[in-house]
């Protein structure tokens, strides 16, 4: 798949997904509430979402390892919070193999459940969520323009230290900031969890075709 493929995909996507859920929410509301509840399908897409990301990313760094001789850090530290972002998303799989929460959990985690977010939450009584949406805006809308504008440093933030989202990504992170306001139901955070994790694995397919065109000049 070139880069114009890509693109088009990044950008079009989650208009059209929204759209399918828009549609799905007014034509069927059961059904609605039922694909963005616990266990199911749009939390599952999430997580392989963020699991790909995760071997994407890695796939990056050995790439850069064995073609220049250096770790790429940026790399390694996004496929460790892919893999655990994407292990919280299914609580570490406590509800496949059925394990009980303990009594920890069970007091600081709102959902009584075996993740992290969620406990923190409860703990210092800030809604994680809140804290995601800022700093993906941030990451994935604020530096791309920065970027697009020549307001950042482009050596150091794409060579050196932190890769910033392609700019044709800045629809689906604002796509995604929209739906962890949890307007409608109070759980379409879920979809914006979904549209966020699609975001990070369209980033890394993007760059590790750039990475590949380097590699063969």
């Amino acid at each position: 798949m070139n880069t114009r493929v890509l693109a088009k995909i990044g950008v079009y996507i989650f208009p059209v997904l929204t759209l399918v859920f828009a549609c799905v929410y007014f034509g069927n509301e059961s059904l609605y509430r039922e694909l963005i509840s616990e266990d199911n399908i749009v939390e599952w897409f999430t997580f392989l979402f963020l699991w790909l990301t995760g071997i994407l990313s890695t796939i990056a760094w050995y790439r850069i390892r064995r073609a220049y001789g250096y770790h790429q850090w940026f790399f390694i530290l996004f496929a460790g919070f892919a893999f655990l972002a994407g292990l919280e998303e299914i609580s570490w799989g406590q509800r496949i193999f059925r394990i009980e929460s303990t009594e920890f959990f069970n007091k600081y985690n709102d959902q009584k459940e075996t993740n992290l977010h969620n406990t923190f939450q409860g703990i210092f009584q800030v809604k994680t969520k809140h804290i995601a949406l800022l700093g993906m805006f941030i990451y994935g809308v604020v530096f791309p323009w920065l970027m697009q504008r020549n307001r950042l440093n482009k050596r150091i933030f794409n060579q050196k230290a932190v890769i910033i989202p392609p700019y044709f990504l800045v629809t689906g992170f604002i796509f995604a900031t929209i739906m962890m306001f949890d307007f409608q139901t109070g759980y379409e955070e879920e979809i914006g969890e979904l549209y966020f994790s699609m975001c990070f694995c369209i980033m890394l397919w993007w760059e590790l075709w750039f990475l590949k065109q380097r590699q063969k000049t």
